[in-house]
């Protein structure tokens, strides 16, 4: 694992020989951090204090950070341990004390670390010479807006199906706040912007552009798994200083809960931008940030893409969909290619667009690589198409039952819905995925309708998806370079691997296989989480989580101390587990935590019956 130092906004460095060093400030002689808010309303100039700068910039540092630091190889050895990265940052900021709170620190590293797949470790220290002038990081306008949404607008089908929703169906005046790091990205979002004022909605949306990236350097990291954390505390300083306190973010419901439609997915490579556990962990921060109860709306959660990109047509705009863009690749965008059509967010748009009968507003030769026809290299880009299409036709066969065993990462979901039960959520994430995969499977059945003589007449390259897809009978994605090999041997183990432990009564100790044991303050919390474990276990039924504040009184602890131990705990286990026998565990693999909900230990837990049996 990679593990890098970050002092930011001044802090002192320290070297550490065995760990890289990375400086970053946004001011001064080693300014490298561009941070620009444009075309805000002078009239809420005052609404920005100290805090919220800190917000501002805690978010710009991490998200810098991410795109700085490369994962390095791809290649799957030690189980993607080559992959992921540890950053430990020490950031200077305006008000130390309160971001040195234990509450705070634990909601930043546990929200970061589901987000991202990674470690987040954070120290606090005084700013010596803060950004003062608020002018620095705003360009203010004359006029005033009075929205009555704020929304993230990223110039996708999703976020723009959001706008025209709320602006042409809804009649709401809407400040819609853009992140960019390319002018690429940026003229994709003004274009859309410009296509509304043109058919009549220009003052019913602001569109205020915001550019944060690395200044002196280009990203070598192109996952952004951080982007939502600073998208989201952009939309947090936006909806407070026009006097709002919630935000809305607009993505599907499948790409929101993460399941890996791919297998070419493991850990950091997988989004968690928009799952329901993220944006509960945003709002636990920012509620501490401004001490009051801040919403994140999110109300495309139960929709699928096609669903959501019909909602464009709908409303009048269809004409400027062929403006959106999802693709994460703008460097290799032309004027021809505004797609690459091999990158994941380009295979589910494009799908997307056809189920919901809109291609004709869109020319397939948008996309460098045509869906269905394009000749894919052998390597990830035929493997990530192929196994999109797998997922649909594996899924026919499932059950609710079966879909919950054959994906457990729902798991991390089913308890962050404040409506409804853990059997109910369940139900409702088993209805979206079916939804979404008749849609893949109905776009693949035209297309065998429509391309049929080409198929046959075998004129199609022989590694399109189309010809893929007719030449076997249960679609399989093709071996390339060793890649899908290793992969392979990952997700086998990572499937495979169990935790197993023994809970000794007789010496008040927990032993894992391997022999690492869990004694003391450790095992007294293990007594209080076993219960409901084996309730649950029991009855194959969901395990109930513990309430922190009964857990931390019937432990004697106030909360933070619990808190504490409990960090202890996860990092202890998860070195010695991975020392000892091999065991990857994310930040819940042990013990999982809702922001809500409290604590409970992870079903994917064993425990045993005798020693004998490690």
């Amino acid at each position: 694992m990679k593990v890098i130092d970050v002092f930011c906004g001044g802090a002192t460095a320290q070297d550490n020989p065995d760990r890289e060093t990375l400086i970053l400030d946004v001011q001064g002689d080693n300014k490298n951090v561009e941070l620009k808010v444009e075309a805000i309303s002078k009239t809420v100039m005052g609404n920005i204090p100290d805090i919220i700068m800190d917000l501002l910039e805690v978010g710009s540092y991490v998200y810098c950070a991410d795109q700085h630091i490369g994962r390095g190889s791809e290649m799957l050895a030690d189980y993607g341990e080559k992959w992921r990265r540890a950053f430990h940052f020490t950031i200077a900021v305006r008000n130390p004390d309160f971001w040195n709170k234990e509450e705070v620190i634990e909601t930043l590293q546990d929200t970061l670390g589901f987000l991202s797949g990674e470690t987040y470790n954070f120290a606090f220290v005084q700013a010596a010479d803060p950004v003062q002038l608020r002018e620095q990081y705003f360009d203010f306008i004359d006029g005033q807006l009075a929205p009555d949404e704020i929304a993230l607008f990223s110039g996708g089908v999703d976020s723009f199906a959001g706008a025209v929703e709320s602006i042409v169906g809804l009649k709401k005046t809407v400040a819609l706040v853009g992140h960019h790091s390319a002018n690429k990205v940026q003229s994709v979002q003004k274009q859309l912007i410009d296509g509304l004022q043109t058919k009549g909605y220009g003052k019913q949306a602001q569109f205020i552009s915001i550019k944060v990236r690395n200044s002196q350097s280009e990203a070598k990291e192109y996952t952004q798994r951080t982007r939502s954390f600073l998208f989201a505390c952009l939309g947090m300083c936006i909806a407070q200083m026009y006097g709002k306190d919630k935000f809305t973010f607009y993505e599907n419901g499948v790409v929101s809960l993460n399941l890996p439609l791919t297998k070419d997915v493991l850990e950091s490579r997988a989004t968690r931008t928009t799952h329901p556990r993220a944006l509960n962990g945003f709002k636990t921060l920012f509620d501490m940030v401004v001490g009051k109860d801040i919403g994140i709306d999110h109300p495309f959660q139960w929709l699928t893409k096609k669903e959501v990109t019909e909602k464009i047509k709908q409303h009048g705009g269809e004409l400027l969909l062929v403006d959106t863009n999802s693709c994460t690749r703008p460097r290799t965008w032309t004027r021809k290619h505004s797609h690459c059509g091999v990158c994941s967010q380009c295979i589910d748009r494009r799908f997307s667009i056809l189920a919901a009968g809109m291609g004709e507003y869109e020319p397939a030769d948008k996309y460098k690589v045509d869906l269905l026809k394009g000749a894919r290299a052998i390597d990830r880009n035929i493997n990530m198409a192929a196994s999109y299409v797998r997922f649909a036709q594996d899924f026919k066969n499932l059950t609710k039952s079966s879909f919950v065993n054959a994906h457990p990462q729902i798991t991390s979901a089913l308890s962050e819905f404040d409506d409804l039960t853990t059997d109910e959520a369940e139900t409702k994430i088993f209805e979206l995925y079916k939804q979404h995969t008749d849609d893949v499977m109905r776009v693949m059945e035209n297309a065998l309708d429509e391309y049929s003589e080409q198929i046959v007449a075998n004129e199609l390259p022989s590694t399109s998806l189309l010809s893929i897809f007719f030449n076997r009978s249960k679609l399989d994605a093709p071996t390339a370079l060793n890649y899908d090999e290793q992969l392979k041997s990952t997700l086998d183990h990572l499937g495979e691997q169990r935790c197993d432990f023994y809970f000794d009564d007789a010496n008040e100790r927990v032993v894992f296989k391997g022999g690492f044991e869990i004694k003391g303050d450790g095992y007294q919390l293990m007594t209080q989480l076993i219960g409901n474990f084996r309730k649950g276990k029991n009855k194959n039924d969901e395990i109930a989580f513990i309430n922190a504040g009964k857990l931390a009184s019937d432990m004697g602890k106030e909360e933070a101390s619990l808190r504490r131990s409990i960090m202890r705990l996860r990092d202890n286990v998860a070195k010695r587990l991975g020392e000892d026998i091999g065991v990857v565990f994310d930040t819940d693999g042990f013990i999982e935590n809702s922001q809500t909900k409290g604590y409970r230990l992870n079903r994917n837990l064993r425990e045993v019956s005798s020693l004998s049996d490690l």
